[in-house]
């Protein structure tokens, strides 16, 4: 009875666990060789902007407008980041803080007029053409200004 029992036990090890184990493992030797791949970032491919789209081209404005909703949540959290940099240098520095941190303070207040000069006074509602507007009001203000 044991004999059968291993002819048995033998002919499954042999006929389906060995060749699906060998699989596997070969598998996972591959996998192991290849660069890891993170799925907590997604990268998404860069749209055309709204001034390329056409007006009756729904899809590729309403990709412009999330395009332009990412870019802005990026800079952002890239104004809090520097935001926060340059709070934790006045924490580090204390009662120097004014002369060690002018670097940090330069950053921080070029990059956050940079937000405000494309984001600021769009309201709640922002899209990409409002902001294309904003922008092309914007020159149009600086060439009268180069002009008088």
């Amino acid at each position: 009875m044991s004999g059968i029992i291993d002819l048995i036990t033998k002919g499954y090890y042999y006929t389906i666990d060995a060749p699906v184990s060998a699989v596997r493992g070969f598998i996972e030797r591959q996998h192991e060789k290849r660069e890891p791949v993170y799925y907590y970032h997604r990268r998404f491919r860069r749209v055309p902007t709204v001034d390329e789209c056409t007006l009756d081209d729904y899809v590729c404005v309403y990709e412009a407008d999330m395009q332009y909703v990412r870019d802005q949540r990026i800079d952002q959290q890239i104004v809090y980041l520097l935001q926060k940099e340059l709070t934790e240098c006045y924490q580090r520095e204390g009662v120097n803080a004014p002369q060690l941190c002018q670097k940090e303070m330069q950053t921080f207040e070029e990059n956050s007029d940079n937000y405000e000069i494309k984001y600021g006074d769009l309201g709640y509602n922002k899209s990409s053409f409002r902001c294309l507007l904003k922008q092309k009001a914007r020159m149009q203000k600086e060439l009268q200004a180069q002009d008088s």
